[in-house]
């Protein structure tokens, strides 16, 4: 007896659609910054976020092709000039992935709220856990490399007693 999958609801349509679009900007944005990456810390964090960008297009892709819902134009090489000279100091990219990171934890964790689909599911509940390892990456090189705004610490340090 073969199961058949339930048809993409419009919610999982949706954030799978929005999710295909950010990581498609995101590779044409690491792409570039891939060219110009010099810290090999860095590059480290860039290469892990370049594969799992990839890996979300390409699994989204599957899953559209699967379904016959269209492939979204999304953003393509003609969208970056790999050859424009560097912008940015290699420091820049760090705070670049935690900024997108952020997002992609929101993006991922409300998504994970409103699909029902047993392999979108498993799908964004494997984004968010990879995202989470690409911000921790990121939070330990900032880190490491002094670069890391922290909150303030309160003036008594009395163990809080106010």
């Amino acid at each position: 007896m073969s199961m058949e999958k339930p048809n993409l609801t419009l919610a999982e349509m949706g954030k799978l659609w929005v999710t295909y679009m950010g990581n498609t900007m995101g590779k044409c944005i690491l792409s570039y910054y891939r060219r110009h990456i010099e810290d090999p810390d860095i590059q480290s964090v860039l290469e892990y976020a370049w594969t799992i960008t990839n890996n979300y297009i390409k699994e989204i892709t599957h899953i559209f092709n699967e379904e016959n819902f269209p492939i979204p134009v999304g953003f393509t090489e003609e969208d970056v000039n790999l050859d424009a000279p560097r912008l940015f100091k290699d420091e820049f990219y760090l705070y670049y992935l935690q900024y997108t990171g952020k997002v992609g934890m929101s993006i991922y964790s409300s998504a994970i709220s409103v699909v029902t689909r047993k392999d979108i599911n498993e799908f964004y509940v494997r984004c968010l856990q990879e995202t989470v390892k690409l911000l921790t990456m990121t939070k330990e090189i900032l880190t490491a490399k002094g670069l890391l705004m922290n909150a303030p610490v309160p003036l008594c340090q009395k163990k809080y007693n106010l």
